[in-house]
């Protein structure tokens, strides 16, 4: 289906991106690292290890510097909170139309309905028409998916906007385009197997009871090692901005420099085990989240280190405990 292919596009192209621009020093330094990991050199002065002469600036070099606040994080939530809810609302109300009506076809969903409009007059054939008995399995599990997707969104938006301290830090304006493409985009990617695939085994109970393990123990490590950062900047401003940094400890810091990035990935994991594995949009979007957090990882570790230096714990890993 067309709007299936569109959103796993999405994702192998962001992917392929992240890739391409870890790989070229510049482009790392102006369009992947943000926050305390960032340079405020231009990308151009990066390349050339020196920085630019005022007036000098190219047109690319003034894209590269062009930054927005670090807390406008809170408007990628805002935003996941508001689209996941309407496409729950959707899908939830199709399950509900489908037990009392019977069979639906996919142009009763809002969230589909233009795309399935789109394939329809391609194909020149009428809307697919999907049995009860296939929505109780295939879209109840994306349910139970969406569902914990809006409350990790719920306590992430709650963090930013209660708990998280504000701070002076930078990303660019391309990374908060991708926040803005991914937030957007996932709702629909967590349900979009659902509605269209033709394959799909019913979901067990203990492959969903697991998943909602999985869940719970990712979203309170989560909340706990964010809470410690938390805590750790709060401390900095108290004592004025002398640009001085402390090395977090507790929790899974004990084990990885980056425990909060961990979490998100096993989030993630835990929606595509919702659906017992056999969603492969929400297996595009895993693989986004765990290659562009393992490159911010990768940045975080090379921070604390050179930060930190001869105190940094040399056995504390990167992502992975024990081994990465």
């Amino acid at each position: 289906m067309i709007a299936v292919v569109l959103i796993q596009s999405i994702y192998v192209l962001l992917t392929a991106i992240a890739f391409a621009f870890e790989l070229v020093p510049w482009t790392r330094e102006a369009f992947v690292k943000y926050g305390r990991t960032r340079s405020t050199r231009t990308a151009a002065a990066a390349a050339q290890g020196t920085v630019c002469a005022p007036g000098t600036a190219t047109t690319l070099e003034r894209f590269t510097a062009m930054t927005v606040p670090k807390n406008w994080f809170s408007q990628f939530y805002w935003t996941g909170a508001v689209v996941g809810s309407l496409v729950l609302l959707d899908a939830v109300l199709w399950i509900w139309r489908s037990c009392r009506f019977g069979a639906q076809d996919l142009t009763h969903t809002h969230t589909f309905a233009a795309a399935v409009q789109l394939e329809s007059w391609i194909d020149r054939d009428p809307p697919e028409t999907v049995p009860a008995a296939e929505t109780s399995s295939r879209v109840l599990a994306a349910v139970v998916g969406l569902s914990m997707y809006c409350i990790h969104i719920a306590i992430r938006l709650k963090e930013c906007v209660f708990d998280q301290p504000t701070t002076d830090a930078r990303m660019h304006v391309g990374q908060y385009a991708v926040g803005m493409i991914f937030y957007i985009a996932t709702p629909f990617a967590i349900v979009a197997d659902a509605y269209c695939a033709h394959i799909w085994q019913p979901v067990s109970l203990w492959m969903v009871a697991a998943a909602a393990v999985l869940f719970a123990f990712a979203s309170l490590h989560q909340w706990r090692c964010h809470r410690i950062l938390f805590q750790l900047r709060r401390i900095k401003l108290q004592h004025g901005t002398d640009g001085s940094y402390a090395l977090p400890s507790g929790d899974l810091f004990e084990y990885v420099s980056s425990p909060h990035y961990l979490c998100e990935i096993l989030v993630y994991v835990s929606l595509w085990m919702a659906t017992g594995f056999q969603a492969p949009t929400l297996l595009c979007v895993v693989i986004w989240t765990t290659v562009n957090l393992s490159i911010t990882a990768h940045e975080s570790q090379m921070w604390y280190r050179r930060t930190f230096g001869v105190i940094f714990p040399q056995n504390r890993r990167m992502l992975l405990p024990f081994i990465w």
